[in-house]
């Protein structure tokens, strides 16, 4: 492979978007374009996880009770470098999820912020942006929360 272009940044940014795209719309399917399929993962409520399809299976059953919230999940302040050999990348990418209560808890949220450590893998296949190399999906992943704030039962009650 050929060292990394400019597009091969934009494409990761958008592999990390398609991530909160997906917890937003509840569409956890996109996972196998966000992961590889023996992605590991650590997260704050469960740690050591492999591989997307178990990944996707704990995110989807802690939000599927998450029926009575909305949410939007941003991702900012962002660090990316690709290696030499232009086929693996790390990323560490801040970002804010906020929960809208509906029903009961209308007009409540509660804000979680925090930072995802990723390392990424440069794949072929269809799906890449253009311009770009390949596609690329992250391989391992840790969520680091750092605070919330705002009404907590948001997240527990109906």
């Amino acid at each position: 492979m050929s060292s990394p272009n400019p597009v091969d940044y934009f494409a990761i940014q958008n592999t990390l978007a398609r991530y909160c795209i997906a917890l937003d719309t509840k569409d956890f399917t996109l996972f196998d374009q966000i992961f590889t399929p023996d992605v590991d993962a650590i997260y704050p409520f469960r740690s050591a996880m492999k591989g997307a399809q178990e990944l996707a299976a704990a995110i989807e059953q802690r939000h599927h009770r998450l029926t009575h919230i909305t949410s939007q999940h941003a991702l900012t302040t962002q660090m990316i470098e690709i290696d030499a050999g232009g086929t693996k990348a790390s990323a560490v990418t801040y970002f804010t999820g906020i929960h809208f209560g509906k029903g009961t808890w209308q007009g409540k949220e509660v804000t979680a912020w925090g930072k995802y450590v990723d390392s990424l893998v440069l794949v072929e296949g269809e799906g890449a942006l253009p311009g770009a190399r390949g596609r690329w999906l992250i391989c391992r992943r840790e969520t680091v929360f750092m605070g919330r704030l705002g009404e907590e039962g948001v997240m527990d009650g109906e």
